[in-house]
């Protein structure tokens, strides 16, 4: 319906190198001498054009026309086919490498972890065993250089905000939390009211802030995963 430039002037020589050929001799003498006096008129000064004996040389102009248009139209189509292909095989290339990383990602940070069994499941009221936050740990030691950015833009803004998520809540995690007795347990429930069947608003107040940034952090981490799942067909 709406072809581009090219193909409009493609269309453009051919049909003039057609109008060329089919054009009756006589119509075109009528019209070359109308220019030629045309010519004339404005200029002041007189030109003659020779009565047409053969009209060899305008068929071989409308031939030469129409061969030209169509060479460059099928020169034009071959460099865009060549350029999809080189852009294709640039595309397939990224793509590679973000699958590679983000299979890395799922070596060790699994939906199957202990840490995202602990972000979904786990009332922080409660206490935890320390190993349950190892995949978070290393994600947040180890997930923040440039050889951990995803070349795709929509998986690294996912990857950055997860990392952030994920950094604020074990920080906030480390801060409201301590070791019970010697460990290896651990509880973010002060030694004072560990035990109590009520506590003090402040920390009502603490339990419900981590259990909310936990249950974010999972939903993050389960939507990155789907969204690496779906862009990198893994």
């Amino acid at each position: 319906m709406f072809p581009d430039f090219t193909n409009k002037l493609t269309w453009f020589v051919v049909t003039v190198g057609g109008t060329i050929i089919l054009t009756p001799t006589a119509f075109k003498q009528i019209f070359y001498n109308w220019l030629v006096a045309t010519f004339n008129l404005n200029s002041g000064v007189q030109f003659t054009f020779a009565e047409l004996e053969s009209s060899t040389a305008d068929y071989t102009l409308g031939f030469s026309l129409i061969a030209l248009a169509l060479i460059h139209n099928v020169a034009n189509r071959y460099f865009i086919y060549k350029t999809g292909d080189i852009a294709a095989t640039e595309a397939k290339e990224l793509e590679a490498v973000d699958r590679a990383l983000f299979e890395r990602f799922l070596a060790e940070f699994p939906s199957n972890s202990r840490s995202v069994v602990l972000l979904k499941e786990h009332d922080f009221g409660n206490s935890y065993h320390d190993n349950n936050t190892d995949e978070i740990d290393r994600f947040v030691d180890t997930w923040n250089t440039a050889e951990t950015e995803f070349l795709d833009q929509e998986l690294e803004a996912a990857r950055k905000n997860l990392y952030q998520k994920m950094h604020e809540f074990i920080y906030r995690l480390a801060q409201s939390s301590g070791y019970i007795h010697t460990g290896p347990m651990l509880s973010a429930v002060p030694d004072a009211y560990r035990g109590a069947w009520d506590w003090p608003e402040h920390v009502d107040l603490r339990i419900k802030e981590l259990n909310d940034k936990s249950t974010e952090c999972y939903k993050l981490h389960q939507q990155f995963v789907m969204l690496g799942r779906r862009k990198l067909k893994c």
